[in-house]
């Protein structure tokens, strides 16, 4: 990327974007303290740097367009043990306009999962966010939870109390599919409800 190599591209979506005119939120490269994607360090032959490298370009590329519309969301998965520091791929303030997290309450249906609440999950890395990122927004940008462990319904309640008590956050996306287990909203009545519920009650 940092070579140029996907420039023609990246000018290609920019203009797009520019076209459009509209609010974007582009989240590039997500989940990158992890080990799960090609652009990850240490994987692919990636070295430290080499993301806030390939970040500032595509942004800057992007910028080159006049697609001032475009809102960039670096978005971590949250920290786990094993995870990369952060502080080493927040490619600057002046690179990100919201910080995000990803995180999942994936329960008892892996070997290697508990069930977690959502102050557990997400207060570690909402810390770090407001450490590297004074100031910034903040998106939950991907969540769920799994029926397996514990009360998904209870567990829906509780997220968006918990998100709604903090200021800086703008929102969260759920991640509504059927995919290693069943994220759905719908995945049973009961969190269903629990999900209407929470957010009707946000709304009165």
């Amino acid at each position: 990327i940092t070579a140029g190599d996907f420039d023609g591209l990246i000018t290609q979506w920019g203009t797009s974007f520019a076209a459009w005119g509209k609010p974007v939120m582009l989240r590039f490269a997500h989940e990158m303290n992890g080990n799960w994607y090609p652009w990850v360090e240490g994987v692919n032959g990636n070295q430290a740097g080499d993301y806030v490298a390939a970040w500032r370009h595509v942004h800057d590329v992007v910028a080159a367009t006049g697609a001032s519309n475009v809102q960039w969301v670096w978005s971590p998965n949250v920290p786990y043990w094993g995870s990369t520091d952060l502080a080493g791929l927040f490619p600057g303030a002046g690179y990100a306009d919201v910080v995000a997290l990803d995180g999942y309450n994936w329960g008892t249906s892996q070997t290697w999962s508990t069930w977690v609440s959502p102050v557990d999950l997400f207060a570690p890395g909402l810390s770090q966010l407001r450490a590297l990122a004074p100031g910034k927004p903040i998106l939950i940008a991907e969540t769920a939870s799994t029926e397996l462990g514990g009360s998904k319904a209870s567990w829906n309640t509780d997220m968006v109390s918990y998100f709604a008590a903090q200021s800086d956050v703008m929102g969260f996306v759920w991640f509504h599919l059927q995919k290693e287990v069943d994220w759905r909203i719908n995945s049973s009545d009961s969190s269903a409800s629990a999900f209407k519920s929470a957010l009707l009650a946000r709304r009165s």
